[in-house]
C-alpha cells in the first residue's frame, strides 16, 4: 500500500534534520497501517488509500472548512495527524540499527545520545499532538456522514482511546 504523506509532508508540519527517505518510509507505512487505519475503521480506511485522489478524499487528507450547526470549522485533514504519529516513530526508532550483530546506536563525533526520559517526554509530546488531530478526524467524520458513509460511528471505540500506551516511558 503506497505511503499517502512523504518526509516533506512532516518536515512542513515540524522542521527537522535531514533523514534518509528510506528510513522514514517504513514509520510512516506503520503509522497509516497502525494509527490512521483505526481511525477510518477498515472499510473507510482502504476506499480513502484507493481512491485518494477523489475531491472527498482529498479533503479528508488536506482539510477543509465546513458549516456545523450555522458556525464555520476549520478541519486541518488526516495529514497533520499522519505527520505526527509518522514523527513519533521516527524519533523514538531512528537512532537504533538493527545490525547483523544485533540493535546497534550510532554515534557522532560531537553528539552524544539523548537521555531517554527526555526522548519519552518528547515523543509522548508528539503522539499527544497526534492525538489531538486525530480526534478531529473522527469528529468531522461524525459531522460529515453522509459524504464519509464508510465511517462506521458504531465501532465501539471512543477517539480518547486512540494513541494510548503506544510509547510508555
Amino acid at each position: 500500500m503506497p505511503n499517502i504523506i512523504t518526509i516533506q509532508d512532516i518536515k512542513e508540519v515540524r522542521p527537522f534534520a535531514q533523514l534518509d527517505p528510506q528510513r522514514v518510509d517504513p514509520y510512516i507505512a506503520e503509522a497509516q497501517e497502525n494509527d490512521l487505519r483505526p481511525a477510518l475503521g477498515d472499510a473507510l480506511f482502504y476506499d480513502f488509500i484507493t481512491n485518494i485522489e477523489t475531491t472527498k478524499y482529498r479533503e479528508l487528507l488536506n482539510g477543509k472548512t465546513y458549516t456545523k450547526d450555522g458556525y464555520s470549522i476549520f478541519f486541518p485533514g488526516v495529514k497533520p495527524m499522519l505527520c505526527y504519529f509518522s514523527l513519533a516513530r521516527i524519533t523514538q526508532n531512528n537512532a537504533i540499527n538493527l545490525t547483523s550483530y544485533g540493535a546497534v546506536q550510532k554515534r557522532v563525533e560531537g553528539s552524544e545520545p539523548i537521555d531517554q526520559r527526555i526522548l519519552g517526554a518528547l515523543v509522548t509530546e508528539l503522539r499527544d499532538v497526534a492525538n489531538s488531530y486525530q480526534t478531529r478526524v473522527v469528529t468531522f467524520l461524525r459531522d460529515n456522514q453522509t459524504t464519509y458513509p464508510l465511517f462506521d460511528v458504531s465501532n465501539g471505540k471512543d477517539e480518547a482511546e486512540f494513541g494510548l500506551n503506544f510509547f510508555s516511558a
